[in-house]
């Protein structure tokens, strides 16, 4: 994935981990912002 995708990525999964929290979705906002916090230390990495 570029760095551009990953930013994409990163915020369209924030934008549905608010949406799950907001709708008492735990166990979804607990797994989308595993995923985000993966995509944010593969993006650490590359800088």
């Amino acid at each position: 994935m570029s760095d551009d995708e990953l930013r994409r990525a990163i915020r369209v999964l924030r934008e549905r981990a608010d949406l799950a929290r907001s709708e008492g979705r735990t166990e979804d906002n607990a797994t989308i912002e595993k995923t985000i916090q993966h995509y944010q230390e593969e993006m650490a990495q590359r800088l």
